[in-house]
């Protein structure tokens, strides 16, 4: 008898354990990912071209309006030029927005520069939700 009343008190303490322990995880809490926006994954190269986007970056600029800082640099033997296309998503009124902007930019052999692009997008409309994706061709 008490061998069966010490297993059924033994099962019933692990199962409740085991609930306790995911008592946390299932809690539907606010997201806690990160404070910035997803980035373009691996930098974009041209075909032929050898300019490459080394890196970039959100900037809020003078008037609350977001910036876009590249970095592109020349891997080739002459002086290049491209342009760099870059597409910002926010949210605006409650809905997604989407703006391209782009610049021309020349970059000497085996040199790197940066270019800042301007968009029409808030910095605080893109910092809640927004997405940045850079290429040059």
């Amino acid at each position: 008898m008490n061998r069966r009343r010490l297993l059924a008190t033994g099962a019933r303490l692990a199962a409740a354990s085991g609930v306790a322990a995911l008592a946390g995880c299932t809690d539907s809490a606010e997201p806690s990912g990160p404070m910035t926006p997803p980035r373009s994954p691996e930098a974009t190269a041209s075909e032929g071209e050898r300019l490459v986007v080394t890196d970039f970056t959100d900037v809020e600029g003078d008037e609350g309006d977001l910036l876009v800082r590249v970095t592109v640099e020349n891997r080739g033997s002459e002086e290049r030029t491209g342009t760099v296309i870059v597409t910002v998503t926010g949210t605006v009124d409650g809905s997604e927005s989407e703006e391209t902007a782009s610049e021309e930019v020349t970059v000497a052999s085996g040199e790197r520069t940066d270019v800042t692009i301007p968009t029409s997008l808030s910095f605080e409309s893109f910092s809640q939700s927004g997405s940045i994706r850079v290429e040059i061709v």
